[in-house]
């Protein structure tokens, strides 16, 4: 009898383990083309750059070499007939202030004695400033324009020597490239951030995230094995979509996934903890597989079905803003695809 017992709850401790759900993120990245988050004129297709720089600071990037990393993505580069000019300066990097800074470090003898180690490195304050705009053909401001830096002041220290005439003696033999070196290193810093806020507004960037979708993790759990023999085919299919394309076979399979966690919504419809966690995975996995296919509307329902689950209902509030975002992106732009060519650099009219 008692045998029968402990193989009964044994039994009872394995089936147990078996049903348990835990949930695991499992990673992919996805591409796709973002849009105009600002202006929303079909009109705007062609652009220029125009570059305002001092004779200083280019010595160390020509105006030829910053206009050329000044890209506004999706839009047509054209000198001659352009109704968008993307406007940068940068002020001349100046030194504020140079000091030599003294260091001490100390350390203990066993017998107690107290050794002092001095060192010496050069300290250098500079400021410079930048600034993009978008202007349109007449010289209008099309949106207010940005600074280029968080801060006008930097700070550079060089590495540590042991006394200071080491110290003086390699800022001065290096004192043209330390300063090239700055420079450069601020304009590509403007420079990304201005391509960044130009094209969040204008262009039409390739982006691509890593995302993830909630998977069963328990390996005893029955449905582990048809999710994740699903989930190693979907993840090739999400990872091959590129900003270009988004194919009828690639989107095809993707809504096979939907179906997929339809038919889990059904099967686990018990009010227990474990079915409301698969269905929850469910809501949340195809609210997200929605918006890759460029339906929002459609992730918006699953985040009102994720909501009525009860189970981490908060998650859904983050989906259903960003669906509505996305479906407010389409209906401003007039383009309901993420997916597209920029080659000939005319987007605008694509469904």
């Amino acid at each position: 009898m008692k045998n029968i017992l402990i193989a009964l709850l044994l039994f009872c401790s394995v089936a147990a383990s078996a049903q348990k759900v835990d949930l695991d993120p499992y990673h992919f990245n996805f591409e796709y083309r973002d849009l105009p988050h600002a202006i929303f004129d079909s009109t705007l297709k062609g652009y220029k750059v125009t570059v305002d720089i001092s004779g200083r600071i280019e010595e160390f990037m020509t105006t030829d070499a910053m206009t050329s990393k000044l890209v506004l993505q999706g839009l047509e580069l054209d000198e001659s007939e352009y109704n968008i000019n993307y406007f940068v300066s940068f002020s001349d990097l100046m030194v504020d202030k140079y000091q030599i800074v003294e260091s001490v470090s100390e350390s203990k003898n066993k017998d107690g004695t107290v050794n002092k180690t001095y060192s010496y490195y050069i300290s250098l304050d500079y400021s410079i400033s930048g600034t993009a705009d978008l202007k349109n053909y007449s010289g209008d401001q099309l949106i207010k324009g940005i600074p280029l830096f968080t801060s006008r002041s930097f700070n550079w220290a060089s590495k540590s020597f042991s006394n200071r005439s080491d110290a003086t003696s390699y800022y001065y033999s290096n004192k043209g490239s330390i300063f090239s070196n700055l420079v450069r290193d601020r304009l590509n810093e403007g420079i990304s951030r201005a391509n960044n806020w130009a094209n969040s507004n204008v262009g039409f960037p390739t982006t691509k995230e890593n995302l993830y979708l909630w998977l069963i993790d328990n390996k005893k759990h029955p449905e582990y094995e048809a999710m994740h023999l699903r989930w190693t085919a979907l993840k090739l299919t999400l990872e091959n979509v590129s900003a270009n394309t988004i194919s009828a076979e690639d989107k095809s399979k993707i809504v096979e996934m939907i179906k997929y966690f339809d038919g889990l919504k059904t099967t686990f419809n018990k009010d227990e903890k474990g079915d409301k966690k698969i269905r929850y995975a469910s809501f949340y996995d195809n609210a997200l597989l929605y918006m890759l296919i460029d339906q929002p509307e459609k992730a918006i329902k699953e985040t009102e079905g994720l909501i009525l689950n009860g189970y981490d209902a908060k998650d859904a509030k983050g989906q259903k803003e960003q669906a509505m975002k996305l479906e407010l992106l389409f209906k401003n732009n007039n383009l309901f695809t993420r997916h597209f060519s920029v080659a000939g650099a005319k987007p605008y009219g694509i469904k």
